[in-house]
């Protein structure tokens, strides 16, 4: 019977979790800067949005790097890694470049988990689009184990997903896909939710797709209560899928309809409708209609005076800046308000706390645990003196609600008062978020004595013909992209053009980017040595990477140069050459590249030892093992572990050390579930099974490895030992 179909939406949060350091000594995080710091850093940033605003890119880039450069303790900086590097992702699509500035906004220093997640998810994403498949499943595999109740477990299964369609692992592609969002039949009447302001994924299963032609989209109709109305379009997944997965950012703003994004008001609704052409009660063309609520996720902040900052104190005698951001309350074109309370807090005394104490003893509110736990600690040492109501109103960002109250000395009613060494709490009841519950909502300060100052902040100019080269660049950079695209689905001859067209830009820009020297010309260099290996020519690669590898020794592209010139020797068969290469960048201190230089150099022992005679091929499939033994032990973080330690797998069931191998087996299968091979693996552990005589467990990792990876060359295979076994009662 067809199975029925579903609708499927989810919202996403564009934020994420740790990402692994490199193996080494971690570098001693960098001296907290002042306040004062920040405010300098953060008036630099903002003159570098004004540049993107004007259009003067390349402009805004050098003033954001030079807040990396002049405030290196800031928390601001990591502002600016995070502008850098969206911009070398989205714009430049210099995924290395990017991946550098997100790793850098990850670290442990960075003080604001919310960017923290961002860079960690746009760490993934970076390796995603470079190709490196293993890296990306590593890092979103860790987002989801770090993350398990965050929406950011969403993305990380897409990419995932994503990945794996890549590899043509439909079944593992499908697998991930399929945990982006909760599967809903038509007739479910649950409304999920969405949170204004982010990506709305819209997933639709129907059998039917498996008939589409290549290429084919799957058109889905939005359409908000506010009167906004897009269309979507989906992609099929995989090879003979049902699923098609797309999705579409909202914003608060008015309906703008088929604008590309869907404008949503708080409290509004998504209507998602889908015509499903046949159904399996023999129907045609019936819609499918889900509803989704549109709410926001409250957010209580006290900041500085640019509301960019949370403040870790606030001065008597100044304002006090007090900010909630929540979507739900922006239901007007005009300047909406939004209700909340301020409460002032001084620590109890010695004594205030035993009476409470003894009080609540008495009262039989509180009782002496087992493990003698001390009953203080269950008493709230603050105590409030005071609470007065806000009202907060909405800034032009929409759902973004402010207030700048004073704060003054004394005890005085009706007006917010404190003195030093008291605490203030900001408190926010939303009613409407992504949870089923009210959620209160804080945020607390010290009140203290004090004068913060002000400061003054420099201008940052770059030449007119250094923006023009570099804007040349950029150009290159994306015919190259464009025609890696067109060579990913075999129009050869019209991504041969677009390396043509590349090719001419960054030929023109050379001699000028010679005379400019610097960071200019070490990333023409990487251009065209990228452009050459595309198109094929080896030699002219092989001798660009080496030029950049003598006049810029210490690039952070040396590793991706040296890896490039590896492929080359392996793809001419030059495997102690290729070995060589690999090996040298395994042992790069720094670089992320570490683990893929040992899987390589396992690798090329391995085809050295299917192409040497009988006599030495042993002695090289040792080598190959012992090089892949090392990338499981030396580089944890690399993602090819998985691959590697399958690879072991395979050698011992060579050896006919089936035991060994099952042990294997079973690490790679529960540990490393993006590994490639997976079919192999439960082939093999099959066929281990067998040999060891235990064959009805034989027989069930034949039948997992012919449902999980139908389209594998060996599932036809699989079927034909799972009948005989069963014919011979297993």
């Amino acid at each position: 019977m067809r199975k029925f179909t579903s609708l499927l939406l989810l919202p996403l949060f564009l934020v994420l979790p740790l990402f692994a350091q490199s193996p080494g000594k971690a570098p001693k995080p960098a001296e907290r800067g002042s306040i004062i710091e920040d405010r300098a850093a953060r008036k630099l940033l903002q003159a570098g949005d004004a540049r993107i605003e004007l259009g003067e890119n390349e402009k805004a880039l050098e003033i954001w790097e030079s807040v990396i450069e002049r405030y290196p303790r800031s928390q601001i900086r990591f502002e600016a890694h995070l502008r850098l590097g969206d911009h070398l992702l989205k714009e430049t699509k210099d995924f290395d470049k990017a991946r550098l500035h997100f790793e850098a906004a990850a670290t442990d220093s960075n003080e604001n988990d919310e960017k923290r997640a961002y860079a960690f998810l746009n760490t993934g994403i970076c390796f995603y689009e470079a190709g490196n498949y293993g890296k990306c499943f590593s890092i979103m595999r860790d987002v989801i184990k770090q993350f398990p109740s965050s929406s950011e477990v969403n993305e990380a299964y897409y990419y995932i997903g994503l990945g794996h369609f890549k590899l043509n692992h439909y079944s593992r592609a499908i697998e991930a896909l399929e945990k982006v969002g909760t599967a809903l039949s038509a007739e479910d009447a649950l409304i999920e939710k969405v949170e204004a302001g982010k990506r709305l994924y819209v997933r639709v299963d129907d059998q039917d797709f498996a008939i589409l032609e290549p290429g084919t989209r799957i058109e889905i109709r939005c359409r908000t209560k506010g009167g906004d109305e897009e269309t979507l379009f989906c992609d099929p997944v995989g090879r003979d899928a049902r699923i098609a997965l797309g999705r579409i950012p909202t914003e608060l703003n008015q309906a703008k309809p088929n604008n590309g994004t869907l404008e949503v008001r708080g409290g509004d609704q998504v209507t998602i409708t889908y015509v499903v052409a046949h159904t399996a009660k023999k129907g045609f063309n019936e819609k499918r209609i889900k509803q989704v609520s549109v709410v926001g996720n409250g957010v209580a902040r006290i900041t500085d005076g640019s509301y960019q900052r949370d403040l870790p104190a606030a001065v008597l005698g100044k304002p006090l800046h007090l900010q909630i951001t929540d979507a739900d309350h922006d239901t007007t074109d005009g300047a909406d308000k939004i209700e909340a309370t301020v409460q002032i807090f001084r620590r109890k005394t010695g004594d205030e706390i035993d009476d409470e104490l003894a009080k609540r003893v008495a009262s039989g509110e509180l009782t002496e645990g087992a493990d003698g736990e001390d009953l203080k600690s269950q008493i709230d040492p603050l105590l409030m003196v005071r609470s007065i109501p806000v009202s907060l109103r909405e800034q032009e960002q929409r759902g973004t609600f402010r207030l700048a109250i004073p704060l003054r000395l004394g005890s005085a009613e009706g007006v917010l008062t404190g003195e030093p060494g008291q605490t203030i709490r900001l408190v926010y009841r939303d009613d409407q978020n992504l949870s089923k519950d009210t959620i209160v909502r804080t945020a607390e300060t010290r009140i203290i004595e004090g004068n913060l100052g002000e400061v003054r902040v420099t201008r940052t100019e770059i030449s007119d013909e250094e923006l023009r080269l570099k804007t040349q660049l950029s150009t290159a950079s994306a015919l190259t992209e464009v025609g890696n695209y067109y060579k990913e689905f075999g129009l050869n001859e019209k991504a041969d053009l677009k390396y043509t067209e590349a090719l001419e830009v960054c030929e023109k820009i050379h001699t000028q980017a010679n005379e400019v020297g610097g960071k200019l010309l070490e990333q023409t260099y990487v251009q065209l040595w990228r452009i050459y290996f595309a198109m094929d020519q080896l030699d002219l690669a092989l001798s660009m990477s080496r030029r950049l590898l003598k006049e810029f020794p210490t690039s952070s592209f040396v590793d991706e140069a040296m890896l490039q010139q590896a492929h080359v020797e392996r793809k001419r068969e030059n495997f102690p050459r290729a070995i060589s290469l690999y090996s040298s960048i395994a042992k790069l201190p720094s670089s992320p590249l570490r683990g893929e230089g040992q899987f390589f150099t396992a690798e090329c022992y391995e085809a050295m030892a299917l192409k040497a005679p009988a006599n030495q091929s042993a002695q090289l499939f040792e080598k190959a093992f012992l090089a892949y033994q090392k990338v499981y032990e030396q580089f944890p973080d690399s993602g090819r572990v998985g691959d590697a330690v399958a690879k072991m797998a395979a050698f011992y069931y060579k050896k006919e050390d089936y035991s060994r191998a099952i042990d294997v087996f079973e690490n790679v299968l529960s540990d490393h579930p993006d590994a490639n091979f997976l079919d192999v693996i439960l082939f093999n552990y099959g066929r281990c099974l067998y040999k060891l005589n235990r064959k009805p467990e034989a027989r069930k990792k034949f039948a997992q490895l012919i449902n999980d990876y139908p389209e594998s060359e060996i599932a036809s295979e699989a079927n034909k030992i799972v009948e005989a076994l069963k014919k011979a009662g297993f």
